[in-house]
């Protein structure tokens, strides 16, 4: 219904200006190349060193792609920031292909990115100095008190010394045993949960008493690697230290100052992923002797802008193109291009989420999207939160600058705010409290609302019935639109003569031609079912277990009453708010009051915005999508740039 026509489009030139139309190409961002049959035997036929030339070139794109993607994250991790007011209101540069080509020429790029990986090892090794000064400051300052050099203890005369630890315990046995014993005299250096650090003197003579004395207690001599005593050690490392946290802090002063070299990386980033992008399609290509071929899907309403590109390159006899229709071999491999108005295009995104349309489906968005508005409208009802979002993505949408997804999404939510704003007139509220005019009360009118809720769902279930109808009649299928849909529509109708006839317009005869069409519809689903099985017993079999389907349909309608009990709940919630401030006293409530009414609308406003923004796109998929929509659809892959940092406009834009 709105999918875009596609064709298929070959494109055939001389080696030479392969480079200069893939680049054409690629500014147009709406071409998908795609995998010649012919494309991987002519890449097992060129010559190893032919090969080997395309996979290096891919290989080096990557690797520099890679580097300037790390240089800028790490770049970005230490530029000032900025604030997120001017973030959002500077708009993102465009450049065409060639003035970005002309951009990156401007400046070395390769000194650009050694630069700043260079910056960055220069960081990560003050990182791993300061990280071990640190180590070393922390065992200085154990042995501070030491007033010797522990390597100096060899050169004692008269008196032997050991330096070293004995480990902790709970009864202290170990440096008891030591500290007691005659044949040393034990210096306590520190003491820490884990040893005891220790300088133990005594008699050169006795060396062997005492090591075994040592052993036996778990001494560990020091190792120690410092040609000053651990006091002036300690003072020189911590002035290493200190003239550390200097050089860092000047790095990254350089660092903060970086926004040219910053945005240099970002082009370089759009302009090697645009080059990648350009050779990974070469692969998809037939090359001969003196010409190459690329084929692609291509949006019918693109191929005059496709040629005029193409004529604007290279001169008309320098290279030839058709376009062709799409035969019935191509359908599953044809990419989906959603087309549709400015009202319905935001709402793509909820089929999206889905799944795309196949070629060949409807594109259910058209049919989606006033159910879609009715039932989120009728979720919010609420006309201060209706204004609330309508003000809010205006605003938006006027005054800050955010990429095209996101504005996407901001006039998705615009729209919605319109029926939350009806919907709330209609049951009179404002921030939960009453309007003079009240068409339905929650409080009052819950009935009410829960029947018209239940009605809403019922008309849809029944539209997308008839859309299957229609689907499966243009399918030359009407054993399956009798079995499938149009039976149901008429159990449908059936009851609802009868619900007419009981209740609202007491009448016998409706009943009566009421229960007349619900039997024959039930009939017809039976028999239709039969017909269209080889074996009839089991046919007829099949359908009768079909008939069961209803319990399935009365619980899809039970689903509807979420509208009318969000509806209501998100209203009661504002008022009870409302409740709360009105028992503070006067002055309480225009101080504290005013405080609590933001928050707690707030927090009411964002759950009542997701929980029907959750629950209407759950009504679309289970109880409207399953009625006549499959999906499995693929989306358009053009050759395109990343479009990460900059936008990319063609010629005509430039």
């Amino acid at each position: 219904m709105a999918i875009a026509k596609m064709k298929k489009v070959t494109l055939i030139s001389f080696h030479e200006k392969k480079e200069q139309l893939l680049t054409a190409i690629q500014t147009l961002q709406s071409l998908e190349v795609i995998d010649l049959p012919a494309a991987k035997e002519n890449l097992q036929s060129l010559s190893p060193k032919e090969r080997e030339s395309i996979e290096q070139n891919i290989k080096k794109t990557e690797s520099y792609l890679e580097n300037v993607t790390e240089a800028l994250s790490f770049l970005k991790s230490y530029l000032k920031k900025e604030s997120l007011i001017k973030q959002y209101t500077i708009p993102r540069q465009s450049l065409s292909l060639e003035e970005l080509e002309k951009a990156v020429g401007e400046f070395s790029s390769d000194n650009v990115l050694d630069k700043v990986l260079g910056l960055k090892a220069e960081q990560k090794k003050l990182e791993d100095a300061k990280k071990h000064l640190y180590e070393q400051e922390d065992f200085l300052l154990l042995w501070k008190k030491l007033s010797f050099n522990p390597r100096d203890t060899a050169a004692f005369e008269h008196i032997a010394v050991k330096v070293g630890t004995i480990p902790q315990t709970l009864s202290n046995d170990y440096i008891t045993n030591v500290t007691s014993n005659p044949l040393v005299y034990t210096e306590e250096i520190f003491q820490n949960k884990e040893s005891f650090g220790t300088v133990i003197f005594y008699d050169p003579s006795k060396v062997t008493d005492v090591n075994a004395l040592l052993d036996s207690n778990h001494f560990q001599a020091l190792t120690y690697e410092y040609d000053l005593p651990p006091a002036e050690a300690l003072a020189d490392v911590q002035s290493r230290i200190q003239d550390n946290r200097e050089a860092n802090k000047q790095l990254l002063a350089d660092l903060s100052d970086m926004k040219a070299e910053e945005w240099q990386l970002m082009l370089l980033s759009e302009f090697y992923y645009a080059k990648l992008q350009r050779i990974k399609s070469q692969q998809l290509l037939v090359n001969e002797k003196h010409l190459f071929v690329i084929q692609g899907w291509l949006e019918e309403d693109k191929v005059k802008e496709i040629k005029l590109a193409l004529t604007a390159t290279v001169a008309e006899n320098e290279y030839a193109l058709t376009v062709d229709d799409a035969d019935d071999s191509d359908i599953s491999a044809i990419p989906t291009v959603l087309k549709n108005n400015k009202l319905v295009t935001p709402f793509e995104s909820i089929t999206a989420m889905y799944s795309l349309p196949k070629y060949d489906e409807i594109d259910p968005t058209p049919l989606l999207t006033p159910f879609y508005l009715l039932f989120f409208g009728m979720m919010i009802a609420d006309v201060g939160y209706g204004l609330l979002l309508l003000i809010g993505t205006l605003l938006a949408l006027k005054f800050l600058n955010f990429n095209k997804g996101m504005r996407t999404n901001l006039l998705f939510f615009h729209i919605l705010s319109y029926p939350a704003i009806l919907w709330g007139l209609v049951y009179g509220s404002f921030f939960g409290l009453e309007l003079p005019i009240v068409l339905l009360s929650t409080s009052d009118d819950a009935n009410t609302i829960l029947l018209i809720s239940v009605v809403f769902g019922v008309v849809q279930i029944m539209f997308g019935l008839g859309i299957k109808t229609y689907l499966s009649l243009r399918d030359k299928d009407p054993l399956g639109a009798i079995s499938g849909s149009i039976g149901w529509l008429g159990i449908f109708v059936g009851l609802i003569f009868i619900l007419f006839g009981k209740m609202l317009f007491p009448s016998q005869v409706l009943v009566t031609v009421g229960a007349a069409v619900a039997i024959t519809s039930a009939v017809a689903i039976v028999l239709a079912t039969a017909m269209a099985s080889d074996n009839k017993a089991l046919g007829a079999g099949a359908g009768l277990y079909n008939l069961y389907g209803i319990t399935s349909y009365i619980g899809d309608i039970v689903s509807y009453t979420r509208l009318m009990a969000l509806g209501v709940s998100g209203g009661s919630i504002a008022v009870a708010f409302n409740m709360i401030i009105d028992f503070m006293p006067i002055w309480a409530r225009f101080t504290i009051g005013a405080v609590l009414f933001v928050l707690l609308h707030t927090i009411n406003f964002g759950l009542s915005m997701l929980s029907a923004y959750v629950h209407g796109a759950r009504l679309a998929f289970v109880e409207f999508f399953g009625k006549f929509y499959e999906g499995g659809g693929r989306a358009l892959e053009p050759l395109k740039t990343e479009e990460k940092y900059i936008y990319l406009k063609n010629k005509k834009e430039a």
